[in-house]
């Protein structure tokens, strides 16, 4: 964890019913499963700073997308759609230069490449684009781009800049993304964890920052197993284990997801305001698709990253 994560720091739990890899109440809420990836996914950003100009900061997070799914050989350096056998396989190690961030460990699995910031300034007005957004697109993983007209099936309203999770040009160490990388994210990947970014609005100070990431019990065996690949190349921590998931509570069916090991980020912290005297929340949690989500027609809502004053 950085050094500068040094406030108060505790565990997020979710409740409610869900489906896919859903480990019990509390538990975790997924939306991802390999059998069932023709979905719209809506990932939500909310910054409720805004309430008053002492207490609004400006939310920066930037998300890690990695390959979301394991397949029955996750070390042979080719990556298959268990799902459908129809389905081209990416083979990896048959020509990495076209993986240079997602084959970077020499497996096929637990590589991350980070996407270009999203910001959002914590204004109340309007709403959309500056104190909530919602990222989505009619790919698995919005690494191309963002939704846009028609607006088929919703509007662009909760996404007025259709910002996307452009990895196209991450920073050093990683590599220019190929357009074999953005075609199997765009089918088969998800955001991992993020980093965040707590910053005054007027002279753009970093207040806090840090990195978050969903709370799974992965040391649960009746649903996750140690796939033996390390997740690789994570910031402030370097390495952590991988497990995969082999058994959903709803189905009994497992989901292949994969998830980093319990507590190498924190799901939730709390920070203080050195000048105003207020203490903030970062926190994300997750959702089966369309809980939580007042209009079940606006697609599945996967998870919540928020930063609110507490």
């Amino acid at each position: 964890m950085d050094a500068e994560n040094n406030s108060q720091q505790t565990a997020n739990v979710n409740d409610g019913r869900t489906t896919n890899s859903y480990t019990g109440d509390p538990g975790y809420k997924s939306f991802w499963d390999i059998f069932n990836r023709n979905r719209e996914m809506w990932y939500h950003y909310e910054n409720a700073t805004g309430g008053s100009a002492a207490t609004r900061l400006v939310f920066e997070v930037t998300p890690y997308i990695g390959l979301a799914y394991s397949d029955n050989y996750p070390t042979d350096g080719t990556f298959e759609d268990v799902a459908d056998s129809n389905a081209p396989a990416y083979g990896f190690s048959g020509s990495p230069t076209q993986y240079g961030n997602m084959y970077a460990n020499s497996y096929e699995i637990g590589n991350f490449v980070p996407a270009k910031p999203i910001t959002l300034s914590g204004f109340v007005t309007p709403n959309w684009g500056n104190a909530e957004l919602k990222v989505f697109s009619m790919d698995h993983c919005h690494v191309i781009g963002a939704n846009i007209q028609p607006n088929i099936p919703v509007p662009n309203y909760y996404n007025p800049n259709l910002v996307f999770f452009d990895i196209s040009s991450p920073p050093a160490p990683y590599q220019l993304t190929t357009p074999t990388e953005e075609d199997l994210l765009s089918k088969y990947g998800k955001v991992f964890f993020y980093k965040w970014v707590a910053k005054d609005p007027v002279t753009f100070a970093v207040i806090d920052s840090g990195y978050i990431m969903a709370d799974c019990n992965t040391a649960d065996t009746n649903f996750w197993e140690d796939t033996n690949v390390p997740a690789s190349n994570l910031p402030g921590v370097g390495s952590a284990k991988l497990f995969t998931n082999i058994q959903c509570i709803d189905n009994t069916f497992r989901s292949y997801e994969l998830v980093i090991e319990r507590g190498t980020y924190l799901s939730e912290y709390t920070f203080p305001h050195p000048s105003n005297g207020k203490s903030y929340r970062v926190s994300i949690e997750t959702f089966r698709g369309g809980y939580g989500n007042p209009n079940p027609n606006m697609g599945g809502t996967v998870s919540t990253v928020k930063l609110e004053v507490m």
